[in-house]
């Protein structure tokens, strides 16, 4: 096998060495200009050229996929060369085959890893049943994009440049002439164009070394002056995303490398500021668990005897997770700061503020003291048998709580018992699973369901007090192990707690069918998740590839209140899927296709994402250039940067939906108990499309005014509503109406059974209901 040679460019890049290597680092500028698209969300895209557009569609190219928009959702566009400037090297790499036509259809691609002369073996199955295999070489390489050709058969493509392993492109550039000084200074330009700054510093290094007669030395200082400050912008930069991630220990250390002579003096003086805030910060943090101690001290015996454990608890939340609990003493810091509260008034703020949070705490001793015995009691409700539930429940009741007012009674408990789940550590917390580094393996024994399986990786620095965004991923047919390998990288880095799920009905299946065994697996994991660790349940999304992706669209739609927005990767809208697209009205969707994959364009774009988009529902459509049906793990930062800005709506006013499906069951608090016959349709029985379905309808609205809500059926028999405060007003009287007929008129009796019970099962605390009604 021949191996490649780096081509010499003819131009002035190539044959004026004379240019300085600091300000040329881009490359030369091409005349045409590129854009950079800023969404209302604050998502932004960089493209090669302005938009194109198509009356209210806008189509964005970044030299490796369509991106599809509707222009009310952008909030503005700029103009700059971002992706049209940088060094681009082109490869010698010898081929037998030269010319051909791509397929029109690649249902399936293998590849294996790029060697160090940037070659793989590579085979696609398209229209043949048998695959087509052949072997492809990079021949082009810029800081964006990667092109490679096949060498024995024919196959123009491109992928992400961070898609080829680094040695791999290192190994490539190293091919450049060694006594060409020209290209050479390229080579720097482009690691610094890419910014790949050890690699530039190293290669600028041994610039100097082999050319040490040359007029190199003053435009290397230059260089190396800004390679060290661009460098340190993107560590910077890396500073905030760390905080963003929560990691923040790691965030201090980064800190402390700002202090370089050639680092700019803004970016010093900037660094030096933030360390002096977390100095500062950390300092105030001290004097609370100082002023805490004091407290703790002058307790009388008795009473240190029985809040002991408690301010042991709240002291290691303010070491570990102060960033948690400062908002929570906030009542007690400010009461301290204003007046003069005894100690026993500032220990009570100080100990029902960090349960119940800042604007329910309490002055009396004894109430606090409610409160902490009331989050016992559900926590042992939350993790109990059923005897131990009944025990739990019944001593919560006995508790003192507040009287409340005439006009509600249980109201004032009912929203200190929300707030006391909502802030207490997550009921099934293991402390072993904090302090793995890698996946945790969970089985869920569920009750009157086949226990599953799943994968867990939460981020560096977790602690079960802060609220992290999840995504749930689903496997592409190979297990949730390869899942977890693909995803937790980005997830670490962005602060994700990644949940993996095998969902297969047997171990190894790589097919989706659509079933509700299938769907059951996906939910029982999340709902053990959401009672195990920190996750903040209105920042949860979905996403899958291939198989997974098929999944990811149709378990999505069938559950459109768990998540913030659903990737669906290379999966097809098939059985369910069509007559439930209605649902990402509330349900954000990124749907990413390769062009060559089967009726990409022509149905699933046309016939199904396009008059989404066109009806501004927050849908995204991205198509990958000469791509067939694949992962894309690459773009898994893409993914990343559109779920970022997205929250999941809890509690919409309003909604219609429809369900074909028994395990479609629940839509934002409305329980579908009984279909009626006909209605639902097992999957091996549903057309492809989904034609032969009759699914049953729901719509809901409420009225603040009315204290109504207002229920519009078909194909339901029997169903539940629950009903949180956030819809309704407990302190009046509310009326449920079904098919126009009043069914439930008047003012609900309030109970902790219903929202523990809820709470217990689901495990979601960022919506829960109080209030269960049943009518048929």
């Amino acid at each position: 096998m021949h191996g490649p040679s780096t081509r010499t460019r003819s131009g002035p890049i190539a044959t004026r060495p004379a240019l300085a290597i600091a300000l040329a680092i881009a490359g030369a500028t091409l005349a045409a200009r590129g854009d950079t698209v800023v969404m209302k969300n604050g998502v932004a895209y960089r493209t090669l050229a302005p938009p194109d557009r198509d009356n209210t569609l806008l189509y964005l190219w970044d030299g490796l996929k369509k991106i599809v928009v509707r222009d009310s959702k952008v909030e503005r566009v700029t103009a700059d060369n971002l992706l049209r400037t940088g060094e681009k090297f082109s490869l010698v790499q010898p081929m037998t085959v030269h010319a051909g036509v791509m397929p029109k259809a690649v249902v399936r691609v293998a590849a294996e890893p790029w060697d160090e002369k940037g070659r793989r073996k590579f085979q696609y199955f398209g229209t043949a049943s048998r695959p087509v295999a052949m072997e492809q070489a990079i021949n082009e390489i810029s800081p964006n994009v990667i092109r490679y050709r096949g060498v024995d058969g024919f196959w123009q493509g491109q992928v992400a440049t961070r898609a080829v392993p680094r040695p791999v492109l290192m190994s490539l550039l190293h091919r450049v002439e060694k006594e060409n000084q020209a290209e050479r200074e390229r080579v720097v330009r482009f690691l610094m164009g890419a910014g790949w700054y050890p690699e530039a510093k190293a290669e600028l290094d041994r610039l100097i070394a082999d050319f040490p007669d040359s007029d190199l030395a003053e435009r290397a200082a230059s260089a190396r002056q800004f390679i060290v400050q661009a460098e340190a912008t993107q560590r910077r930069s890396d500073v905030d995303a760390l905080r963003r991630a929560r990691r923040f220990k790691e965030a201090a250390g980064l800190l402390k490398t700002f202090d370089g002579v050639e680092i700019p003096t803004e970016l010093q003086v900037e660094a030096r500021e933030l360390a002096r805030r977390d100095e500062d910060q950390a300092q105030a943090d001290l004097t609370v668990r100082n002023d805490l101690r004091r407290i703790e001290l002058k307790l009388a015996p008795q009473v240190h005897a029985a809040w002991k454990a408690r301010l042991a608890e709240v002291q290691r939340a303010l070491a570990e997770a102060p960033d948690v609990v400062r908002e929570r003493l906030a009542a007690w810091r400010k009461a301290k700061a204003e007046s003069s509260p005894t100690d026993e008034a500032q220990l009570a703020l100080a100990m029902s503020g960090y349960v119940v949070g800042q604007d329910a705490a309490v002055v009396d001793l004894a109430r606090a003291d409610v409160l902490w015995q009331a989050r016992d009691r559900i926590a042992e409700y939350l993790t109990g048998d059923e005897a131990d539930r009944e025990d739990a429940l019944a001593r919560l009741d006995d508790l003192s709580w507040p009287d409340g007012t005439p006009d509600a009674p249980g109201l004032e408990r009912m929203e200190l018992a929300q707030r006391l789940c909502k802030l207490m550590p997550p009921p099934l917390r293991r402390a072993a699973d904090e302090a793995e580094k890698g996946p945790v393996e969970i089985v869920v024994e569920a009750e009157d369901s086949i226990p599953t399986r799943y994968l867990a990786k939460l981020p560096p620095e977790y602690h079960p007090l802060r609220s992290y965004p999840a995504v749930v991923v689903l496997h592409s047919g190979d297990g949730p192990e390869a899942a977890v390998e693909q995803w937790q990288a980005e997830a670490a880095r962005r602060g994700y707690i990644l949940i993996a799920p095998e969902y297969g009905a047997a171990e190894g299946a790589t097919d989706y069918h659509y079933t509700p065994g299938e769907h059951a697996a996906v939910e029982l994991a999340l709902r053990d998740a959401r009672r195990r660790y920190g996750i903040d349940a209105d920042r949860v999304f979905l996403a899958g590839q291939l198989a997974g992706g098929n999944m990811a669209w149709d378990f999505g739609l069938g559950h459109p209140d768990l998540f913030a927005g659903v990737v669906a990767v290379s999966g097809f809208p098939a059985k369910y899927v069509p007559r439930s697209l209605s649902q990402h009205e509330r349900l954000p969707l990124l749907c990413m296709m390769g062009d060559l994959a089967p009726a990409a364009n022509e149905v699933i774009y046309n016939n199904y994402v396009k008059p989404m988009i066109l009806k501004v529902w927050d849908v995204t459509y991205m198509e990958l250039s000469r791509r067939g049906l694949e992962e894309f793990p690459e773009e898994i930062p893409t993914f990343f940067d559109w779920m970022e800005p997205r929250r999941r709506d809890p509690y919409p006013r309003a909604f219609e939906s429809s369900a074909a499906r028994i395990c479609d069951d629940r839509r934002h608090g409305i329980v579908v108990e009984n279909f009626a016959e006909g209605r639902t349709t097992s999957a091996e029985a549903v057309d492809p499309l989904g034609r032969n379905l009759n699914p049953a309808t729901l719509k809901m609205r409420t009225s603040t005014l009315s204290n109504l809500v207002d229920l519009t059926v078909s194909g339901v028999g029997r169903l539940d509503v629950w009903l949180s405060p956030e819809l309704v007003d407990f302190k009046r009287k509310l009326e449920v109406r079904v098919n126009r007929k009043a069914l439930y008129k008047g003012q609900p009796k309030l109970e902790f059974r219903p929202m523990l019970e809820d709470l217990r099962i689901r495990g979601d605390r960022g919506q829960m209901y109080w209030v269960k009604i049943e009518v048929g």
